[in-house]
């Protein structure tokens, strides 16, 4: 009987904090930065990462995203995994304008744990982006993601963190 109870203890410890497959999320995300826009935001499984980075730097689609906001080839790279969303603000109308928040889609599954990654816009530094891990299914406690400089306008071409807090996400 006690190795019963010790069971659906763990249980109930272990149950709020499993992502279940085919579980769907709503992930939010609030531009808090002072006076800059956001590019499309890509959200991709953990285990994608090897086509974002390499090493100390970016891959080749990752750098397009930053450079130029463009999702896309990124996306390809790494399929039907990578879901995009966009803001409404600023030209060509594809920006998220600070204080504003956009929610995407999120399909659970194995990937319980994602990446956002979206390109600061280009209005004060050329190669900024911000991104971040969020756990999908273990509560809805906000996040954020920080703000890293690529260093291409360097020449440096290393990933520095720039500040802390550029974006804010909850998931529900």
């Amino acid at each position: 009987m006690r190795a019963l109870i010790i069971l659906l203890s763990a249980m109930l410890t272990i149950i709020p904090f499993t992502s279940f497959a085919g579980d769907d999320y709503t992930v939010t995300i609030t531009n808090q930065m002072k006076d800059e826009l956001l590019a499309p935001v890509l959200i991709a499984p953990v285990r994608k990462d090897k086509h974002i980075f390499d090493g100390a730097y970016v891959t080749k689609a990752a750098e397009h995203q930053i450079l130029t906001g463009d999702p896309a080839m990124l996306k390809e790279k790494i399929s039907r995994k990578a879901m995009v969303g966009h803001g409404s603000d600023g030209p060509p109308g594809v920006l998220l304008a600070p204080g504003k928040s956009i929610k995407i889609e999120v399909r659970g599954g194995k990937a319980n744990v994602v990446r956002i990654i979206a390109m600061v816009a280009p209005t004060k530094v050329p190669d900024n982006y911000v991104s971040g891990l969020i756990s999908l299914g273990m509560d809805s406690r906000p996040i954020t993601l920080d703000r890293y400089d690529i260093g291409h306008d360097e020449a440096r071409k290393t990933t520095e963190l720039v500040s802390a807090g550029a974006v804010l996400v909850t998931v529900n």
